[in-house]
């Protein structure tokens, strides 16, 4: 399960393959309804970075339905293959950590630029060995957007689109907070003497992509397949 601001996703993972999987707003969790029918899991692993709330309602969905406790895991200083050189370990946020393990092991040997494009962008570096350098948090598209609506006088938060020479406001907002996103993506690939493999995932990693002019693979259930390594490797 990867619990994140916005939305909670969460997949069954058995007989070597992906099953079942879906999301529920993390402010209103489904999350008894749509196990309603789902046989008992052997282990549920979760990365939550959206506080005790969400956490209760994990909680309280899989004791009641199933009987079994959530593991939540945390970043450690090594695991799965990954070094960690964050100064204070566990600050750093537990998506990101399972981000990082599945992309090393889906593309090893490889640098590579780790995006999660939700409601806060992270951009963290990885190196072939497994080394992580550190990265990148700046605000997500929709942060952006409703903080010059809220912010500002005449800026009303209304749907946009990407264009090249915006000629309303509300194409020149969305113009504007994508591109300083893909901006912000590239410069960390710039920073990087060899060039890295960018994988980029979460919800705005579609409305970013054309922006980018960098090596760059859209990558589904990257925290997911993180939590699985973790899972796997104990």
């Amino acid at each position: 399960m990867d619990a994140g601001n916005t939305r909670t996703k969460w997949a069954r993972y058995a007989h070597g393959a992906w099953q079942e999987q879906d999301w529920t707003p993390t402010a209103q969790p489904q999350l008894k309804a749509q196990w309603a029918d789902m046989n008992a899991p052997a282990r549920i692993i979760v990365s939550n970075v959206a506080g005790t709330a969400i956490q209760l309602a994990i909680d309280n969905a899989a004791t009641q339905r199933w009987g079994v406790l959530p593991l939540y895991i945390r970043p450690l200083r090594t695991q799965c293959g990954v070094n960690n050189a964050y100064s204070e370990t566990e600050r750093l946020g537990s998506d990101r950590w399972a981000a990082l393990i599945a992309a090393h092991h889906l593309h090893p040997e490889r640098d590579l630029l780790v995006v999660q494009a939700g409601t806060a962008v992270t951009i963290d570096t990885l190196s072939a060995q497994g080394h992580f350098r550190g990265g990148m948090i700046v605000p997500g598209l929709r942060l952006m957007l409703d903080t010059l609506a809220r912010n500002t006088a005449g800026l009303a938060l209304q749907d946009g689109e990407i264009h090249d020479f915006p000629c309303n406001t509300a194409d020149a907002m969305m113009s504007g907070a994508a591109n300083a996103i893909a901006g912000a993506v590239e410069r960390g690939f710039r920073q990087l003497a060899a060039r890295p493999l960018c994988l980029i995932s979460g919800g705005d990693a579609d409305i970013l992509l054309p922006l980018l002019t960098i090596p760059v693979q859209k990558t589904d259930r990257l925290v997911l397949e993180g939590l699985l390594r973790i899972a796997l490797e104990n």
